[in-house]
């Protein structure tokens, strides 16, 4: 059975979860990676095209990277003042007055800087450098062009897919892990049918497609929408799949 049809049978034929629990490992492994990679690109759409409609990266650092210029140890820069509280974070940039770090008292991030220094803190440590130290002067327009390099481009795509597929990896191992846990629960106290633990994997795999595509329609369509919802449908599936397992107990199933 190939990828779409798992995903049929998966969404609303329960008759076929038996089957689909005794798929070969390579099989339900295979479906758990197309069906993660699809949805990750469907999910991550509105951020992509939000930023094709800034203009890309130079979009970016127009928008948010000010006219300043740093020469002879001072910097030159149009007054910057955002005090947020309910994150935590203050950004100040006065070359016209004085600033120090007692600015960012009550702050857990902060970025504060006059003509003279710059202090940099995010709750745990803390630095400060004095533009007098930097032997070459520097602009707004040095630091955009470094920023929209193919270098820099490059360098900041590998980091994200790195990351992405690391928390990916690790996210979805954890979540199969759990699932496969609740439905041992299920089965012990409820089903009490024999069947192994690659198999209640297995069963974890296809009970969270259908919850899983919901949330991102709905998430994708700007509703609120609750994470219990979620675990409750995934765990009606592996209910109803395990009763179907059981039945279908003693009876050879062709594998999918």
């Amino acid at each position: 059975m190939n990828f779409f049809k798992q995903l049929t049978a998966s969404i609303y034929k329960f008759e076929s979860y038996p089957a689909l629990m005794m798929n070969k490992a390579s099989r339900v492994i295979g479906y758990l990676i197309i069906f993660t990679i699809l949805t990750t690109i469907v999910s991550l759409a509105p951020l992509g095209a939000r930023y094709i409609q800034m203009g890309g990266m130079k979009g970016l650092t127009d928008k948010y990277i000010p006219d300043f210029s740093l020469s002879n140890g001072k910097l030159t820069c149009e007054k910057i003042d955002i005090n947020n509280s309910d994150t935590g974070l203050r950004i100040l940039v006065d070359t016209a007055g004085d600033v120090n770090e007692n600015t960012a008292n009550g702050y857990m991030v902060y970025i504060l800087a006059d003509s003279d220094d710059l202090y940099i803190g995010n709750g745990m440590q803390k630095q400060s450098f004095h533009f007098a130290d930097l032997k070459e002067g520097i602009t707004s327009a040095d630091v955009k062009n470094i920023l929209n390099g193919k270098g820099f481009k490059i360098m900041i795509a590998g980091i994200f897919l790195i990351s992405l597929t690391i928390s990916l990896l690790l996210g979805t191992l954890i979540n199969l892990l759990v699932l496969a846990l609740l439905a041992n629960l299920i089965n012990m106290i409820f089903i009490k049918a024999q069947v192994k633990f690659s198999q209640l994997m297995a069963l974890g795999v296809y009970a969270r497609t259908f919850p899983n595509i919901l949330a991102l329609v709905v998430g994708l369509i700007g509703f609120g929408y609750s994470g219990i919802i979620t675990w409750g449908i995934t765990i009606t599936y592996m209910y109803i799949g395990l009763k179907n397992y059981k039945k279908s107990s003693g009876i050879i199933i062709a594998e999918l």
